[in-house]
């Protein structure tokens, strides 16, 4: 068969691909079709020994990317733009070794977060601008500083334990950093109170800069349109809330709602939540113990269940299940519903940084589902935007006597 064929099969796919677009924007859906073919044809192009040094470097690259972050570089090469500095601006500027800079601006260029314009004269690309973000150097630190060190740990880790998945307190972050407490408990020691801060931050920004679930999930007519009139009715709890920023952003879409607004979280985040600026009431709660808020219209829990494994997870749901009103209350979960087939790369990843960091994991459908079952809830439907955008899981509580269910009859996706 002549090589070229899959080349020229994978370039006729892409170019015959609906562009057609939103307010300038392609579909959420056109644009993850593009990227999956545009990787297949890297891939094609590629040799087998290209893919894979390509993949050994990485790590280096990423340090390279660290130090970036410490000189300032990035803001200084965003101040001028495509304009340039030259090599010796660069260094006065710096103070690094002009051998050793060069070595740094190159690597940098390399991978798209600069440009070299001739052998002395270096610009600012579109990622430059990027890496000036507070949120994206908060993820560098956070991700190098902090989990680097796990992921080094983790083939012996994996190896000493027979292969087996690791536990919230059982795996390589214990074995990284000495401790036998959780990787959540862990974060929460002053001695790494920086990295709690830039982790903190990097979700913050993470979730700015992504699409709301309230974007494609109909709060009004499923949340709502069924709430009780009453003010003093609690209307949504959100567990593990962190600094209560989904709050404020239902409360930004949906002014004055009716019922209250409740932020649970570990005590020391609950201290830096503040008071809720009058949009949510602050309650420092441990959400593997009974819950203190009985029958809200729902309970809320983004980006949290990840973070443990099953058996845990099983047991901040049934606190959650016990209070919950039945034929009133609901469950919305705001996390991936990873693929069963054909994965992304950032979902592969960010499963095994849950795995590595407490032990949690991105679950499938399939998994969802039994886990949900496990705690006495019932699937009703999944709301999924794109593969790159946490879906919405909306269940119930399930009747004692109700038969259960698998994935499959429960879940609906709609794209």
């Amino acid at each position: 068969m002549d090589s070229s064929s899959p080349v020229r099969s994978l370039i006729e796919q892409i170019s015959s691909v609906d562009l057609a677009s939103t307010n300038g924007s392609l579909q959420p859906h056109t644009r993850q079709e593009l990227q999956g073919l545009v990787k297949k044809l890297s891939f094609a192009l590629e040799s087998p020994f290209e893919t894979l040094n390509r993949l050994v470097v990485l790590p280096f690259q990423h340090a390279v990317v660290r130090v970036a972050i410490d000189l300032g570089l990035f803001e200084y090469m965003a101040e001028v733009g495509e304009t340039g500095r030259t090599l010796d601006e660069i260094k006065v500027r710096t103070g690094v070794d002009a051998i050793l800079l060069l070595r740094l601006l190159r690597t940098l260029a390399a991978i798209g977060l600069l440009r070299q314009l001739d052998e002395h004269h270096w610009a600012a690309t579109d990622l430059t601008h990027v890496c000036t973000n507070s949120t994206i150097e908060s993820g560098m630190r956070f991700m190098f500083d902090f989990i680097g060190p796990v992921f080094q740990q983790l083939p012996s880790s994996l190896a000493k334990r027979n292969y087996r998945c690791p536990t919230a307190t059982q795996g390589p972050l214990q074995d990284a950093y000495d401790t036998k407490l959780a990787g959540w408990e862990y974060i929460l020691d002053p001695q790494v109170s920086d990295s709690l801060k830039d982790c903190n931050a990097f979700m913050k920004g993470r979730r700015a800069g992504s699409v709301s679930w309230l974007d494609f999930y109909p709060f009004a007519e499923n949340i709502l349109a069924g709430a009780a009139e009453n003010p003093e009715a609690v209307l949504v709890v959100d567990v593990g809330g962190g600094l209560g920023h989904g709050l404020v952003e239902i409360n930004e879409k949906f002014p004055q709602p009716k019922g209250r607004l409740i932020l649970q979280d570990h005590p020391k985040t609950i201290e830096q939540a503040g008071l809720g600026a009058g949009v949510f009431e602050p309650m420092a709660h441990d959400f593997f113990t009974s819950q203190p808020v009985q029958g809200p219209k729902i309970f809320l829990i983004r980006q949290v269940l990840h973070d443990w494994p099953d058996q845990e997870c099983q047991k901040i749901l049934e606190h959650l299940a016990a209070a919950m009103s039945p034929e009133y209350s609901k469950l919305l979960i705001n996390e991936f519903v990873a693929a069963d087939v054909g994965a992304s790369d950032f979902i592969t990843a960010i499963d095994l940084v849950m795995m590595g960091m407490s032990g949690g994991m991105e679950r499938t459908k399939s998994q969802w589902s039994n886990l949900l079952v496990s705690a006495g809830f019932r699937i009703e439907r999944i709301w999924t935007l794109d593969g790159e955008t946490e879906s919405v899981i909306e269940a119930v509580r399930e009747h004692p006597s109700a038969a259960v269910r698998d994935g499959k009859d429960t879940v609906a996706i709609e794209s």
